[in-house]
């Protein structure tokens, strides 16, 4: 249906439709191309995130206008199609990755690049940005957390069950503000994202989380998106937005808002998880919900200075007919569909057959252990899962900061062994963890 709508709205507004195809991918967008005055015209139509997102592609496209008139380069906006809650823009040329290239020194000179490019950003004045609704925050507090907090009020509003790491993260970020900075600027809020050519960016993407904040925000971004999405030499990355920006690097912020972002990304996705939804992309959210809590309470462990433990996995308990649930992925895969978006949701749902089949091997040996765990914190087993991440949860909000460091080991544990669980089905296969900045910093 919305391909339709997509299409109709450029033949009309822009020009006949040459060629229109899904984009296999979690969320709705089109690549389209067509004819202006006799001539190709490539287009990129971003979808909204089908009711998982507070942040609009129309506020997006706001964003991105003011960022054009101030000289960053972006895609250009054609304009917006409600039916479709969709916005239709360039189509960038390039590639979305510098970490593709063969050189190194390919790598530095996309990254200087786009340094510069988040170096102007972040120059641009907050007002300039008062159409797009940006607030502009107050003080320490409001700067650190005002736009973490929006996440927050809408985790709780859909909020089904216990999140023990969430809540503990929370209120440890309220309780650790850096008091020291104050001053708003805009941020892209998900660095990283942008497309390049030629040793050059051709334009930012993905702004749908800027917001007018602490520029540490941006610079945590970028340790969390190198994690998945390798940029090259990270800590030279860093010196050069020092070098050009002339701010020196605040390593205590950086960590703060590393923490702060990585939450930000559980406490969006709850909702998928916690109202069962029953999506072909679950096990992406499932991902993202996990690791970036497992990033979120490992940058609380350094901030802490608090050692973690190693975890493994518990031996697997077998369950009746393992060889069926082991051979689903595969019959799933064997399916004839049409080229296209059904070839991606086929391998969507052969990815949730595998993790019905981990699940149903490891799953009771890890509420096992983590019950284990508990009966040590609480001096009391609990009855079963539910129950135990009932009482963990009351004991976290109720709980003084010297009950930090054990929470901390736990809750590592806890969100470790989940990570152990799905890590077969992980974006390349295994856990991966953000960068100490020590380590790239010296």
């Amino acid at each position: 249906m919305k391909d339709s709508v997509v299409e109709s709205w450029v033949s009309i507004n822009i020009g006949p439709v040459r060629t229109i195809e899904r984009q296999q991918r979690w969320r709705p967008a089109w690549f389209v191309t067509a004819d202006r005055d006799g001539q190709e015209i490539r287009l990129y139509v971003r979808g909204d995130r089908e009711g998982f997102g507070f942040a609009t592609v129309s506020a997006e496209a706001t964003v991105l206008r003011v960022m054009k008139a101030h000289g960053i380069a972006v895609p250009h906006i054609y304009g917006e199609i409600p039916e479709a809650s969709a916005v239709v823009m360039d189509w960038l040329p390039g590639e979305p990755n510098p970490c593709s290239a063969d050189e190194a020194e390919q790598v530095h000179a996309v990254m200087d690049d786009y340094v510069d490019a988040l170096v102007r950003a972040h120059d641009i004045d907050p007002a300039a940005f008062a159409a797009a609704g940006l607030e502009i925050p107050t003080g320490p507090d409001a700067v650190a957390l005002g736009y973490f907090e929006t996440f927050v009020t809408r985790y709780r509003e859909f909020k089904q069950r216990p999140e023990p790491l969430l809540e503990f993260a929370i209120g440890w970020l309220r309780r650790h503000v850096p008091t020291h900075r104050s001053t708003p600027s805009f941020v892209l809020g998900d660095t990283g994202q942008f497309m390049y050519a030629d040793r050059r960016i051709t334009g930012l993407i993905d702004v749908e989380l800027a917001h007018i904040g602490d520029v540490s925000h941006d610079l945590a971004g970028l340790r969390l998106r190198n994690v998945t999405e390798p940029m090259g030499d990270l800590g030279r990355l860093l010196r050069t937005y020092e070098d050009r920006s002339g701010e020196p690097l605040d390593r205590a912020a950086i960590e703060f808002h590393t923490a702060k972002f990585a939450l930000c990304t559980p406490l969006g996705v709850a909702i998928v998880l916690h109202l069962d939804l029953p999506l072909p992309d679950i096990v992406q959210y499932i991902e993202w919900f996990h690791l970036l809590s497992l990033h979120t309470i490992e940058s609380i462990a350094r901030q802490a200075d608090v050692a973690l433990s190693t975890v493994s996995l518990p031996d697997p308990v077998p369950t009746p007919y393992p060889g069926a649930i082991a051979g689903l992925p595969s019959m799933i895969e064997s399916l004839d569909v049409p080229t296209g978006i059904a070839e991606y949701q086929r391998q969507s749902v052969a990815t949730v057959a595998r993790l019905s089949h981990r699940a149903s091997t490891y799953a009771h040996a890890i509420d096992a252990a983590d019950l284990d765990d508990l009966e040590e914190l609480l001096g009391a087993r609990p009855a079963d899962r539910a129950v135990g991440d009932q009482a963990l949860e009351r004991f976290v909000l109720t709980a003084g900061p010297a009950q930090d460091a054990a929470l901390i080991v736990l809750l590592h544990r806890r969100v470790m062994r989940q990570l152990l669980l799905i890590e077969p089905m992980l974006t390349g296969g295994r856990i991966g963890h953000v960068t100490p900045l020590s380590g790239l910093l010296g």
